[in-house]
């Protein structure tokens, strides 16, 4: 007679202990670092705001956001501080990753965010290894993710409560969704990085443009209902929230002086041409995104994991306000070079993946000017854009290698 349920294995019980145990020593540690570091807190703005709008039915646009943020940090130990600019200027649905940490304390849910982003920043290294088909035992994936966590980018990440490893986990979970045919949920995860659309647009166009021209249309209809859904229960509880937040960005961002791409900081190394090179340079970058638009049109597989990866790379390029963890944007292009020498060099290209892995992850520490200060850290211009355009040169190295070789029975993509 068969039996009706089945003994769990000690085995599956102890992996379960240990995830809980590494995600309570992830949330110490963060106490720890905040307590000991000083850095720049972009989390606690849009957690008043919340708290403000939830508990009080504040105008989350409102000046005194500045002060409840400000007092909210003197009474915790950690060494948090302001933005140079402290006013919430996030669209209203950016809310709605902040608000179920809006109702608790503010340093209670400040470690656990902190615990979530590392986890995020870890899970965008484990979706470009699995988007990526690098090969690798089980310790080598661990060991990669892990310099991922801690390499610059990453840390700084993490430790500013930025909201773009949720975003960049949320595209990446989106374009693996795509590959494995489940569009509709895939067009619902991509529509909550809308209110982030200056880091996610370009890659947004870019999928939703393929997905037309591949009849893919639960992608196109999970995508628009979903941005459509966001926007009109943001208009039902706060109708007047688009006109204060136009007010806000209105008044923050005046003139065109904010606007500072890597290219635009590329071509100031050249001051004496650095005007015509800039529009040299944006030009074609805008130029190899529309080619990339149009090849990326009918493709599948590996094709278009490599068009996708490179338009990844295009958005940090392209974006008008960089900051240093948007680099995480470019693991995934980084990964699928890692698998192309591995495919063309065995041995010796595991080893020099390794070798590049290593002293990018060790190595970005060395390019930061403010050593364990994070709140103004200056970084040498070779982090900020020498390493996207290396990553761009092995994509375009790799190019030929990704594309006409044919896919092996094994191969996943």
């Amino acid at each position: 007679m068969m039996k009706r349920y089945r003994r769990t294995a000690a085995s599956q019980y102890l992996v379960v202990i240990i995830i809980f145990l590494s995600i309570i020593g992830v949330g110490l540690l963060s106490a720890f670092v905040m307590s000991h570091v000083p850095f720049t807190d972009d989390f606690v703005l849009p957690w008043a705001a919340g708290r403000s709008w939830l508990l009080d039915g504040e105008s989350p646009y409102a000046p005194l956001i500045i002060q409840q943020s400000a007092s909210v940090i003197d009474e915790t130990p950690f060494l948090a501080s302001l933005p140079d600019t402290p006013v919430f200027r996030e669209p209203l649905l950016s809310l709605v990753f902040y608000l179920p940490f809006s109702l608790m304390s503010y340093a209670t849910a400040r470690v656990i965010w902190m615990t979530i982003l590392a986890i995020c920043v870890g899970m965008i290294g484990f979706f470009s290894i699995q988007l990526s088909g690098w090969k690798g035992s089980p310790f080598e994936q661990f060991g990669a993710i892990l310099l991922m966590v801690f390499w610059l980018p990453g840390a700084s990440a993490i430790l500013t409560g930025q909201l773009a490893p949720i975003i960049i986990v949320l595209i990446l979970a989106g374009v693996y969704l795509v590959i494995n045919g489940q569009d509709t949920t895939a067009g619902l995860l991509l529509s909550l990085t809308f209110s982030v659309f200056p880091t996610s647009g370009l890659i947004l166009i870019v999928l939703l443009i393929w997905g037309i021209s591949m009849r893919r249309w639960s992608l196109v209809s999970g995508y628009f209902s979903g941005v459509i859904f966001l926007l009109v229960i943001s208009w039902l509880v706060m109708p007047s929230w688009f006109t204060e937040w136009a007010a806000v960005m209105l008044d923050t961002y005046q003139g065109w002086g904010w606007v500072s791409t890597p290219l635009m900081n590329l071509a100031g190394l050249l001051p004496g041409i650095a005007s015509p090179l800039s529009i040299f340079l944006h030009g074609a970058m805008i130029v190899y995104s529309i080619m990339l638009t149009i090849t990326i049109l009918g493709q599948s597989g590996r094709a278009f994991l490599y068009k996708t990866f490179v338009v990844f790379i295009l958005a940090y390029l392209l974006h008008v306000q960089p900051r240093i963890f948007l680099l995480l944007l470019l693991i995934p292009a980084l990964f699928m070079v890692f698998r192309s020498w591995a495919e063309r060099w065995g041995l010796v290209g595991n080893l020099l993946s390794w070798f590049v892995l290593i002293l990018i992850g060790g190595g970005s520490w060395f390019l930061v000017e403010t050593a364990f200060d994070f709140t103004q850290p200056t970084y040498k211009p070779w982090l900020t854009f020498g390493y996207p355009l290396l990553v761009l040169m092995g994509m375009v190295w790799i190019r030929w290698w990704a594309l006409r070789i044919p896919r092996l029975p094994y191969d996943t993509y």
